[in-house]
């Protein structure tokens, strides 16, 4: 079995969908919902606990966490593309776990944002253009999750997996099941 730790329930849902579309086996996986990305940073949390005892008796071999990027001008620390390597880098070698670790930032080509800026920077030019007319004219600033969920998000991810975006993500899963 593989464990995979991400930071709530909208990332099980797109991670279901894209092992389907991948064909690869969702039940040789353990998922682990940290209920945010703050939590996948605390060791202490009670998901490592749990994880430790099933990587003891073998029942974990492999383990990948995914998490957002966010936005580097958050005050928190942990925000950002570099920041979010830096911390999942660390908490990697702090855990000590045995087995082999991988991690997978969501962003978008700036590598900033979140599930919802990854999925965004697949979207056909001609949607990206729209989207980008519509925030230009819009009084308000919005946000990639706003547009996301207002425009996209009852379409049940109507997105290309094989977007060459989804490539390292693909490989990185792939890789998780060899």
């Amino acid at each position: 079995m593989v464990a995979i730790l991400f930071e709530g329930k909208t990332d099980k849902n797109f991670l279901d969908s894209i092992l389907k579309n991948y064909n690869l086996p969702k039940d040789k996986v353990i998922y682990y919902n940290f209920d945010g990305k703050d939590n996948i940073f605390n060791i202490g949390i009670y998901n490592y606990d749990e994880l430790e005892k099933n990587i003891n008796v073998e029942l974990i071999t492999k383990m990948l966490i995914v998490v957002d990027a966010d936005n580097p001008k958050d005050p928190n620390p942990n925000r950002g593309y570099n920041a979010t390597e830096r911390k999942l880098q660390e908490i990697i070698e702090d855990l000590g776990f045995d087995i082999p670790i991988d991690y997978y930032i969501m962003c978008d080509e700036n590598q900033e944002g979140y599930l919802e800026s990854f999925l965004l920077s697949v979207v056909d030019d001609e949607q990206k253009e729209c989207i980008e007319t519509f925030k230009s004219c819009f009084k308000y600033n919005l946000s990639d999750k706003w547009v996301y969920n207002s425009f996209y998000k009852h379409n049940k991810y109507p997105f290309d997996f094989n977007h060459e975006n989804f490539d390292i993500l693909k490989k990185k899963l792939e890789e998780l099941f060899n």
